[in-house]
């Protein structure tokens, strides 16, 4: 009699656990003073999300901010722009309007995109399979200056004079190429475990070719990368900052530091906040802590 009793509670638990209603999945997360545009860029043929984030306590009628553009914005807008929120409540950076250049599509759009757009030509040892859209970064820059940039110093109070560049990988390798074929691009750049090796060597030669032509070089680079990164990457790292430093650009202030315990990834958030505080610091801020070595700088 009990079993009797007992089998209808058990089969309407069992119910429950099959059919069990969906949960709330709440209202979607919006940043605070944050914009998406979808802007089409006839020199790269593709069409690219803008994501904006305005300062707290922006005004728009009294004031041109200097804007902080992020690579590879699909993964690391939020986290940058946080940052270059939060280092202004307390006084160890300006505020500033952060762009994010997205392509808002999936995960493998943006890994072959990325290359097409970061990397300075199309790669012959990575093998080409894996990349073979890479090359068009000259492309990439020709949509920043001709389309990107007037863009956004139409539509929001950013000064034209006052740009930072952060990249990291691939990114990294498209902001070192920008930095010695057209450095007037940006005032400031923070690059992050830039891909130096293999076909990407080409750049220490684009440096040495810059370094022919030019004796000066009027810009701020924060130049870092993790310790834990792969050895090969820290090496060329290594390499392409001793190369830099040797040539003593007038004008040039070049940090570099390597991040202990930080990986190819990990350096992001470390190295964006401080390449910020650095970049902006008044007078230029020694790179001198616990947490980081520094490795060079003149």
């Amino acid at each position: 009699m009990k079993r009797a009793r007992l089998f209808p509670w058990f089969a309407v638990f069992a119910g429950l656990a099959v059919a069990a209603p969906v949960r709330d999945p709440g209202t979607p997360l919006v940043l605070t003073r944050s914009f998406e545009h979808r802007l089409a860029s006839a020199a790269v043929g593709d069409s690219y999300l803008i994501q904006v984030r305005l300062p707290e306590n922006y005004d728009p009628e009294k004031t041109r901010y200097p804007v902080l553009y992020v690579l590879d914005a699909d993964f690391w807008f939020g986290a940058a722009s946080d940052i270059a929120t939060y280092l202004p409540m307390v006084k160890e950076s300006p505020a500033m309007i952060v762009v994010g250049i997205a392509y808002g599509g999936t995960h493998d759009e943006w890994w072959q995109k990325r290359a097409r757009d970061y990397v300075p030509k199309a790669l012959r040892t990575t093998p080409p399979a894996d990349f073979p859209l890479a090359g068009g970064a000259d492309r990439f820059q020709q949509f920043l200056t001709t389309e990107l940039f007037p863009f956004v110093e139409q539509h929001y109070a950013a000064r034209a004079d006052d740009r930072t560049l952060v990249g990291l990988s691939f990114g990294g390798t498209f902001a070192v190429h920008t930095l010695f074929t057209r450095p007037e691009l940006f005032q400031g750049y923070i690059i992050l475990a830039p891909g130096l090796g293999g076909d990407k060597k080409q750049l220490f030669e684009r440096e040495e070719a810059f370094h022919g032509q030019h004796t000066a070089l009027a810009a701020s680079v924060f130049f870092a990368i993790g310790a834990q990164d792969k050895p090969g990457m820290v090496k060329n790292w290594q390499a392409f900052s001793d190369q830099v430093t040797a040539h003593r650009y007038e004008g040039l202030r070049w940090t570099a530091l390597q991040f202990p315990g930080e990986t190819h990834i990990s350096v992001y958030p470390v190295g964006l906040t401080r390449g910020l505080k650095t970049i902006h610091a008044t007078p230029p801020a020694a790179p001198v802590t616990p947490e980081a070595r520094p490795v060079a700088k003149h």
